[in-house]
């Protein structure tokens, strides 16, 4: 092992090349290991049936290179040279690498690349790829590179693997692997500072915080949309969505999901559609025929229905066919369909946008940057997803590292005038068995720490808005239903689905602010901080000139901040998620503000609690709705039916609807309807509506 180390200051940077958050960590950079193949390889061994050789037949410096040959006809399963590191390591520890390859005769994707993988003794924990492809070092040397990969905390081995996975002969020569190993730089003391600077801008045209969304997918009763699945997305009000598409929904399903759609544009809810099982095709007229079936549904979303919030597809959620991920190792396939798709929107005039990749975890972001270079003339946004899975909830390496790795994402992107998109991610993945169910879940659920996955998530939303992408989706708004599947279950919901149980999870109340507070279109501006404990995000809102700002506290103690705020900001109302006591509602309606705050002089002091979630806003207005008309109680076969007249007021969102009874009153329901059930009337009760608009703000009752 050859090692040299020096130290950098390393600032972490977002999508403008600005650096919202300073001082966050103090990186020592070192060369790790290097090979030149000249003399025999000590340590290192072979995998695969193939020829492995070190010769002189075609090296890129020096007499000699690393072989692999794959005779044509032979079987083969990943033949590569690689060598295992199990001494010096670290968690949070960070590898950039890159080999040089040449190759000759390779016959099929993915072709000549390698790879550097994490391990627990043998188990695999973590694994990223260089580029692959069947041109991989066709014409001549080619440099391969892996940029960044991280230790998780429960690796303990470092793998690096040549792989020739193709019939063929490459070469590999001059490998170098450096490390980066970080170390978080507290805070220097002073007041604590927060300044938001307005001329620094990083996103001119942010599409908002948002969701991935299933719940269309699965039948729902009228009574389930108008009390919870539509009541709660019109309360938490996001500006952006992915959305699950199916190609073989019939008639009456499309009518469904279309009906869905148009509540989804009411909120003026940008759509990202992408297909879960895409069609196998394998001859150009199967391609096009598949695309002229999808293009047909989008046309009939798009033109006829005039769902035109609908712009963005992709072919497959994280590059499956027939089996998970299965596109990554074929994107040259994944571009012939895009390919096809392409043609077919240009002929119909459809304007839907093409996504590449949808790669998830960020280890196969590599397939963003191949689209970038393969097919960027048919594709109008970039994106991919991750889940925090090696980061614990409290770790404060995080935010710093996502932000990273999501600003190169949206760099990317920027090179080529497009736009980044984090279509999906979520917090720790469980992937266990529950009740003889393969359980798709956050693994922190029904445990003490569920409330902190607010934070974290949140702590991810602010990380992704500061790098410059445009939009994302936490994955998911609902649960899957129990009986969605006899052996699995996906239930990563901001609120559950499980019979009649509906009750919200804590974070629906982080996160749903960020929803509510971060819509788009927006333009997302530099926010700075000089304690890394403190992340924070803002944006104005285009067409009112209001702010909204979200402030993470990762300090173990409240702080007080002071912001240097954009003239002209006005009256903010504070909202405060702490998970030490986080809000419940049985029908999962937001609280109200905290407090209403009002700068002095562009500056505004605050005590914000420790490890909480803090979100300002001027997107408010404090005229309350009037009181609602016509309430009228009826005994129906099941209960009580109260019936009203709907609110004139076109920003009203949901109604309340109250039970007084042996002289107390309770909130029963809401609903988006005007008309609700009580199934437990009680004799002689007396029943009360009020309305709530975009603000939060709660009408007058009216009785019957």
């Amino acid at each position: 092992m050859h090692v040299q180390t020096w130290t950098l200051a390393l600032a972490v940077v977002a999508a403008t090349a600005l650096a919202p958050l300073q001082g966050a960590e103090e990186t020592t950079v070192e060369r790790f290991y290097s090979n030149d193949f000249e003399t025999p390889m000590p340590g290192w061994t072979t995998q695969g049936t193939a020829e492995f050789a070190i010769d002189g037949d075609t090296p890129h410096g020096g007499q000699r290179s690393a072989r692999i040959t794959v005779p044509a006809g032979a079987a083969f399963n990943y033949p590569q040279h690689l060598l295992d590191v199990d001494a010096d390591l670290a968690p949070g520890d960070t590898f950039s690498a890159s080999v040089w390859v040449r190759s000759r005769g390779v016959d099929q994707a993915p072709g000549a690349y390698f790879v550097l993988e994490f391990l627990h003794d043998q188990e695999r924990i973590s694994i990223t790829h260089s580029r692959t492809g069947v041109n991989n070092g066709a014409a001549d040397w080619e440099r391969l590179t892996i940029d960044h990969a991280q230790m998780p905390a429960k690796a303990n081995r470092l793998r690096v693997s040549l792989v020739l996975h193709a019939h063929g002969t490459a070469w590999f020569d001059d490998l170098e692997i450096r490390r980066a190993r970080g170390t978080f730089r507290e805070f220097a003391g002073g007041p604590r500072r927060v300044t938001v600077t307005p001329e620094r801008v990083v996103h001119p045209g942010f599409g908002g915080v948002g969701f991935h969304v299933f719940d269309h997918c699965h039948d729902a009763s009228p009574e389930l949309l108008e009390t919870v699945i539509v009541k709660r997305w019109r309360e938490l009000n996001p500006s952006y969505a992915r959305v699950s598409h199916n190609w073989g929904w019939d008639a009456a399903k499309t009518e469904y999901v279309a009906a869905q759609m148009a509540v989804w544009k009411s909120t003026g809810t940008e759509l990202y559609l992408t297909t879960w099982d895409p069609q196998a095709c394998t001859s150009p007229a199967e391609y096009q025929a598949y695309a002229t079936k999808v293009a047909d549904m989008l046309e009939h979303f798009v033109v006829e229905r005039k769902l035109d919030n609908l712009k963005t597809y992709c072919l497959t959620n994280e590059l499956t066919l027939n089996e998970w991920g299965a596109l990554m190792r074929d994107l040259p396939r994944f571009r012939t369909y895009h390919q096809a798709f392409y043609a077919e929107f240009k002929r119909r005039g459809l304007p839907v946008q093409l996504l590449a990749t949808d790669a998830s975890p960020i280890d196969y972001w590599f397939s963003i940057e191949w689209a970038t270079a393969n097919m960027d003339e048919i594709t109008g946004v970039y994106g991919g997803h991750h889940y925090i899975n090696d980061y614990a909830l409290d770790d404060v390496l995080f935010y710093p590292w996502f932000l990273e790795r999501l600003s190169w994402g949206a760099s990317l992107a920027r090179a080529k005038g497009k736009n980044f998109i984090l279509g999906e991610f979520g917090a720790k993945q469980a992937g266990d068995t529950v009740n003889g169910k393969r359980n798709d879940a956050c693994v922190y659920w029904g445990t003490p720490q569920e409330p902190l996955v607010a934070i974290q998530v949140a702590e991810a939303a602010i990380a992704a808005i500061n790098a410059g992408v445009y939009a994302m989706g936490y994955w998911t708004f609902a649960d899957f239903p129990d009986e969605y599947s006899a052996t699995y279950q996906n239930k990563w919901g901001t609120f559950k689905w499980s019979g009649a149980d509906h009750a919200t999870r804590p974070h629906y109340y982080a996160y749903g602010l960020l929803t509510r507070y971060f819509r788009g279109p927006a333009t997302v501006v530099e926010v700075t901080s000089n304690d890394p404990r403190l992340r924070a995000a803002a944006l104005q809102h285009h067409g009112t000139g209001t702010w909204s700002l979200a402030l993470v506290n990762r300090n173990e103690q409240a702080v007080a901040v002071e912001f240097a705020l954009p003239a002209g900001v006005g009256r903010l109302r504070q909202y405060i998620y702490d998970p030490r006591r986080p809000p419940q509602s049985p029908f999962g309606d937001l609280p109200g503000p905290d407090a209403v705050l009002e700068p002095v002089g562009g500056r505004l002091t605050d005590s914000v609690p420790a490890g909480s979630l803090v979100v300002y806003t001027s997107l408010f207005d404090e005229q309350a709705p009037a009181a609602v008309q016509g309430v009228v109680a009826e005994p129906a076969a099941d209960g009580t039916r109260v019936c009203w007249s709907a609110a004139p007021e076109p920003d009203v969102r949901y109604y309340r609807i109250y039970r007084q009874s042996a002289g107390q009153a309770a909130q029963i329901g809401s609903t988006v309807a005007t008309a609700f059930l009580d199934r437990q009337p009680q004799p002689g009760a007396t029943y009360a509506v009020t309305a709530i608009d975009l603000s939060g703000n709660e009408g007058p009752a009216a009785a019957r």
